[in-house]
């Protein structure tokens, strides 16, 4: 069974990849002999910071498609347990290092006329599963 979060080790192992992927993108920007002196430190944060985007929406977009992958072609609608299709829609998310735009699945019931969101697994103990409910009357 798939752990949910990668260990203290593992995020070390995968920061030394970024690094060692980091001397790829210097050489990249300012070839063999490296940034002149003409180069200031904000240039060289410039390089760094579209770098370390470019790798979040990467590897962001790669593990949320392989993730929605999982979910297959179609998912029981949640209000009535019909077998539902399910296409993509294009959403932008926000997380930590900016916006990342993820193919997102959705499903529609045509016997509820409800759209939902399959969810690839059932929420864990003490987080709550979101799923569209009718606002209380607050009257």
């Amino acid at each position: 069974m798939p752990r949910r979060k990668p260990s203290p080790e593992e995020l070390q192992e995968i920061r030394g990849l970024a690094s060692r992927w980091g001397k790829i993108v210097a050489r990249h920007a300012f070839g063999e002999a490296g940034p002149g002196t003409d180069v200031d430190l904000d240039a060289m944060e410039q390089v760094a910071a579209a770098a370390a985007a470019g790798l979040t929406e990467g590897t962001l977009s790669t593990l949320l498609e392989q993730q929605a992958h999982l979910l297959g072609t179609e998912q029981p609608c949640p209000g009535c347990g019909r077998l539902c299709a399910v296409r993509r829609a294009e959403r932008s998310l926000n997380v930590r290092a900016g916006p990342v735009t993820q193919r997102e699945p959705i499903g529609h019931c045509p016997d509820c006329r409800r759209d939902f969101f399959p969810p690839a697994a059932a929420a864990a103990p003490g987080r709550p599963r979101l799923q569209p409910r009718r606002a209380p009357d607050h009257r």
